[in-house]
């Protein structure tokens, strides 16, 4: 029967390979997890910009009301 004989180059080879691809997937996992937390913060963001414009519009109508009540008055005064 013939020994098996791993050669010092190819163990190399394959130790660099397994390496590499530890390193990619490592890398990329990390990158993957910092673009999530990432898409939180900026759903997080998109809510508070929704709240805001909501209060936005009930500023603007009560704004509306009073300059329309300034108007009629000066109206008002002015007959």
């Amino acid at each position: 029967m013939e020994k098996f004989k791993l050669d010092p180059k190819f163990i190399i080879s394959i130790g660099t390979i397994v390496v590499v691809m530890a390193g990619f997937y490592y890398t990329t996992s990390y990158r993957l997890d910092s673009l999530e937390k990432k898409v939180e913060q900026l759903e997080g963001n998109n809510e508070a910009i929704i709240r805001l414009e909501e209060r936005l519009k009930i500023v603007q109508a009560k704004t509306d009301e009073i300059y329309k009540y300034i108007i009629s008055s000066n109206n008002s005064i002015n007959n």
